[in-house]
């Protein structure tokens, strides 16, 4: 049995999960705290050169000296450029690890609200590209680089106390400009980062649609919808990126001030033989050097907080997804499909569209579930799969909980073919086989029981043909029968088959029936939703739903299925037809 989805681990050992993932950054921020400790003190090299080449070289005119101490320095300096390039490494390398983990957490939560909400965005997997980039990039080495800017102002001290106050002081004066571009700019990124957000989610909405867009005429209205949100993210985004700017550059003029005091103040120390003028130098070089990461910070402030921002939706979506899945601990289950008082009401629904309902369903039995529309077909059928968790009451397989079972361990012994049949972007064969390697054996085998072989014969390049999931190459007859021919890959113990011939002729339709009979006799559990006689002639029982209730199970005179014991419904009335 495993645990909640946020202590699960990786392939590699690695907690599952936003916090897991950004936990697992700190050794390698370490490193580079430790590198960037001797890239300030690296940086001390320049400056003591030119102190030692104007207080000390000229003044003794020993060119001996000026060698050793130039050779001297070319080496800190081949030093300071591997440390540097060992950072960047380091963290280039951690962006692309990080990038990995957040995707791993990225894909099943945007699943996960795509099947809550109906829809489905890649917004988060950008979140995830934005998080990869800050921590890749230049933002959290600067803030490295300012951690041991202390090493700077006590050298500042140490050539003269003047020259330590101005630069205290600038640091103090550019942290308070810093803390005041996040007052007045904050908010207005963050909205603006909200809105472009939704900015792609309406073109989004456009795509998924665009055969009724482009059907119905509605491109204008798209478009000027699209001008509409734009033009609000832009509003935000300019009045942030303005005030943003207005303190980066006022930051870049109180930097440029502090060097022209440090130079007077410098000159007069010289003038009053307080300071020699290689002091004067080395300050101005240091000065810059323990600035820099102040100015820099506030520049790209706004990339803090669209890191941040994003980790926050992360942290949100991950949320929504809730708790993992465990595994049942079985491979082949061979008990029956208990629907134990199964309740739902629907995300921000007040009633329920399934009420209630208890069944049982033999191995070997075929279940029939016909109604109205808007009758909950559908829904009992994706509860029945696990997709959805019910409100209350459960559907259990074998004992086991569906929706509890771990995902991968539950295809493997399930079949599903949805109203609304989707392909993935890859051969025919991949999506036969569930996106694993397809072996070729099991591959044909669920293809001649979908009775689409000879279809897929006739494809361009067979069965290893690619296909997308908008692609033109297939009619929706065909698409339905490589749907089926994907549910009954690796010989399923639970079938469930949403209007399965709601796209058929009379050749797709035989060999669905065919399908079924082959289902059947292997012991398999099979839920079908249809309003054909053809296919409810074939159930061993029919179940008609109302509202989300179940009116009642009627016994059919179907085709012989293998003597396997039926406890038949559990809590319904049972009627004879």
């Amino acid at each position: 049995m495993g645990g909640p989805r946020a202590a699960a681990t990786a392939d590699d050992g690695y907690p599952v999960g936003l916090s897991g993932a950004l936990s697992r950054c700190v050794p390698a921020l370490l490193i580079s705290l430790v590198i960037s400790m001797f890239l300030t003190l690296s940086a001390l090299v320049l400056p003591i050169y030119m102190m030692q080449v104007y207080d000390r070289v000229l003044s003794g005119r020993s060119i001996p000296t000026l060698l050793w101490l130039t050779a001297v320095v070319m080496g800190a300096l081949v030093i300071h450029a591997i440390l540097y390039l060992t950072r960047s490494m380091v963290h280039q390398r951690l962006g692309e690890w990080l990038g990995e983990r957040l995707g791993e957490v990225a894909i099943p939560a945007t699943v996960s609200r795509a099947l809550r909400e109906g829809g489905g965005s890649t917004q988060s997997l950008r979140d995830a590209n934005e998080v990869r980039g800050f921590f890749s990039g230049r933002s959290v080495p600067t803030a490295m680089e300012m951690a041991w800017t202390p090493l700077f102002f006590i050298v500042l001290f140490l050539l003269h106390p003047y020259y330590g106050l101005i630069g205290v002081g600038g640091a103090l004066l550019l942290t308070l400009m810093g803390i005041v571009n996040e007052i007045v700019s904050h908010r207005s990124l963050v909205a603006s980062n909200d809105a472009s957000v939704r900015v792609h989610q309406h073109v989004g909405s456009a795509v998924r649609n665009a055969e009724v867009v482009e059907a119905m005429g509605l491109m204008d209205r798209i478009v000027a919808r699209w001008r509409q949100a734009n033009g609000e993210a832009a509003v935000l985004a300019r009045r942030g990126h303005l005030r943003s700017e207005a303190i980066s550059a006022a930051s870049r003029m109180v930097r440029a001030s502090l060097q022209v005091l440090l130079i007077a103040v410098g000159a007069a120390l010289i003038i009053e033989r307080a300071a020699g003028p290689g002091t004067l130098f080395a300050a101005m070089i240091i000065l810059g050097r323990a600035l820099a990461p102040y100015e820099s910070l506030i520049d790209g402030w706004r990339q803090w907080v669209s890191a941040w921002a994003a980790v926050r939706r992360l942290r949100s979506i991950e949320a929504e997804a809730g708790v993992g899945r465990r595994s049942a601990g079985l491979l082949r289950p061979d008990g029956p499909l208990e629907i134990d008082r199964l309740v739902y009401v629907p995300p921000g629904a007040s009633r329920p569209t399934i009420r209630g309902i208890s069944l049982t369903v033999e191995p070997g039995e075929v279940l029939a579930i016909m109604g109205p529309s808007g009758a909950g077909k559908s829904t009992l059928a994706r509860l029945i799969m696990g997709v959805w968790k019910p409100t209350s009451g459960a559907v259990r397989l074998d004992g086991q909980d569906v929706h509890q079972w771990e995902r991968g361990a539950f295809g493997r012994i399930s079949g599903y073919l949805p109203q609304q049949v989707g392909l993935f972007d890859g051969t025919i064969a991949e999506n036969i086989a569930r996106l694993d390697e397809p072996p070729a054996d099991k591959v044909v085998a669920a293809a001649r029981r979908a009775g689409v072989h000879g279809l897929i014969g006739r494809m361009p390049y067979g069965y290893d043909t690619e296909i997308t999931d908008t692609s033109f190459l297939l009619t929706g007859g065909q698409r339905q029968r490589i749907g089926l021919a994907r549910a009954l890959y690796g010989d399923p113990r639970l079938l469930v088959l949403d209007e399965p011939d709601a796209n058929l002729d009379q050749a797709g339709s035989e060999a669905l029936m065919t399908a079924i009979g082959w289902a059947r006799s292997t012991g398999a559990i099979i839920i079908l939703i249809s309003h054909r006689n053809t296919l409810l002639s074939i159930a061993d029982r029919v179940l008609e739903l109302r509202d989300g209730t179940a009116v009642g199970v009627t016994d059919t005179v179907a085709e012989p299925v293998p003597e396997i014991g039926r406890r038949g419904a559990a809590a319904l009335p049972t009627v004879r037809r």
